[in-house]
């Protein structure tokens, strides 16, 4: 039985995911993009060109993962595998037009139901706020690393 505290946050955060729905909807129908997919792309922007095992270890995912990550960006035309210049045997991907299309999506998060609500919360409610989320998301064997920020305009590295 879920004490009363357990109930209110587990209600509290399935509000708040039906919050997000919209803008889930928004990014799918405009980009073909979730939030998960949009913070990748955002994070490869980010990072440039780069081999595929360095794009899964910048996500924290392991390599099953990755590659089924980037079959489906690939598959919606958002990035691109292309052989290392420098190492046949590295495999690199980059974003496409489409994908680099994409990472200006940032105005719908900002225009957003669920961004206008948290950024009218004053700016000490947002830390607090801020911090919870990262301790939820955080992960036990990765505790301090945080997970690319979908909002932040990318700064493509050299």
């Amino acid at each position: 039985m879920l004490s009363l505290s357990e109930r209110r946050v587990l209600r509290a955060y399935l509000r708040a995911v039906a919050l997000a729905e919209p803008l889930q909807r928004d990014l799918a129908a405009r980009h073909g993009v979730s939030l998960g997919d949009l913070s990748a792309v955002r994070s490869l922007a980010r990072l440039g060109a780069t081999p595929v095992s360095q794009f899964g270890a910048e996500l924290g995912l392991p390599r099953s993962t990755i590659t089924n990550l980037v079959d489906r960006l690939e598959g919606a035309r958002l990035v691109e595998r292309a052989a290392s210049p420098t190492d046949r045997r590295v495999t690199l991907v980059k974003l496409t037009p489409a994908g680099e299309q994409v990472v200006e999506a940032v105005a719908l998060l900002r225009d957003s139901v669920v961004a206008r609500r948290l950024l009218a919360l004053d700016p000490a409610t947002q830390e607090t706020l801020a911090g919870i989320l990262e301790r939820v998301l955080a992960r036990e064997d990765d505790a301090d690393r945080i997970d690319a920020d979908p909002i932040d305009e990318p700064e493509a590295r050299p």
